[in-house]
């Protein structure tokens, strides 16, 4: 039995609390280890990108300031559950003057669901070159699009407790279209909140939102997901380009870029509103059809 997507989401478990609060981590009596705050997503369980942001911050804990997070790589090994603590553990792997690595797992029961390398750096001045953003329409003409229709927003698993904002920049993962370049785009921002967050924060923020869409980029020319085919994020690896105001509206601008043995390759980058490039996502995920289904 596959899980069908439901366009309904249950209420928030922690609905007064801002997405930054809620991807915090505290310290429990055992050194480098940490709790974090559990949500139900719905059918996904836990949705990648809580793990991605707790895990990152979970590892600044063990990381002196000033520096910051230049890269991550992970992957997801089990389901999460909700109603199960969730734990961190970071090990230092390494520490020098500028730099730092940590893994971090992701524990329930004991057993780890979630994996990550994180390399943190100090920031340094150096030659700037970058891809530029696509075409599209802006988040206005995109909002304006959708209340002409009079759709509601999408239910995007990271929208739970609306502290994400999202509008398409793009057809949707459920228009489906044999001949469609298996590409989609986003508009997102979260809310302003009373205090402005850290640059750590900010990136905690940006590691929630990079799983988003990109595992459903390698479905369009084949099907929808969970009608015709099971998917899943299998891993996730991000790199930080530079630093970016999450509470104005940022580009998710994504494709695949292969497809193959049931699994699908995904592509993504995050620009500013002013286009300027913020960070780069790469993904692999399960693209396996569905027994017994017809398909399209």
């Amino acid at each position: 039995m596959h899980a069908r997507m439901s366009l309904k989401q249950e209420p928030s478990v922690y609905k007064d609390l801002s997405l930054v609060e809620l991807l915090q981590v505290k310290e429990t009596r055992t050194p480098d280890v940490f709790e974090g705050l559990t949500e139900d997503y719905g059918p996904v369980g836990i949705y990648g990108g809580h793990f991605l942001g707790q895990a990152l911050s979970a590892a600044l804990a063990t990381v002196e300031e000033p520096k910051i997070t230049h890269s991550f790589h992970s992957y997801f090994l089990r389901r999460g559950e909700p109603n199960i603590k969730l734990f961190y553990k970071v090990t230092r792997l390494r520490d020098s003057q500028n730099g730092a690595t940590r893994n971090i797992e992701a524990l329930q029961e004991g057993k780890a669901i979630f994996q990550m390398t994180a390399s943190f750096k100090t920031e340094e001045e150096g030659d700037q070159h970058q891809q530029p953003p696509a075409d599209v329409p802006s988040p206005e003409e995109s909002l304006k699009r959708r209340l002409h229709f009079s759709a509601e927003p999408f239910p995007f698993p990271m929208t739970k407790g609306d502290r994400v904002q999202m509008e398409w920049a793009s057809d949707s993962f459920l228009d489906f279209d044999t001949s469609a370049s298996p590409e989609l785009r986003v508009w997102m921002k979260i809310p302003k909140p009373t205090v402005k967050p850290c640059r750590r924060d900010r990136q905690i923020i940006l590691a929630f939102l990079s799983d988003g869409t990109l595992m459903f980029n390698s479905i369009l020319p084949y099907g929808k997901p969970w009608d015709s085919h099971r998917l899943t994020s299998l891993d996730h690896c991000t790199w930080f380009h530079s630093d970016v105001d999450p509470f104005e509206w940022m580009l998710y601008d994504q494709r695949s870029s292969a497809a193959a043995d049931g699994r699908g390759l995904n592509d993504g980058r995050v620009y500013s509103h002013n286009g300027q490039l913020v960070m780069s996502c790469q993904q692999e995920s399960m693209l396996r059809r569905i027994a017994g289904e017809n398909g399209y």
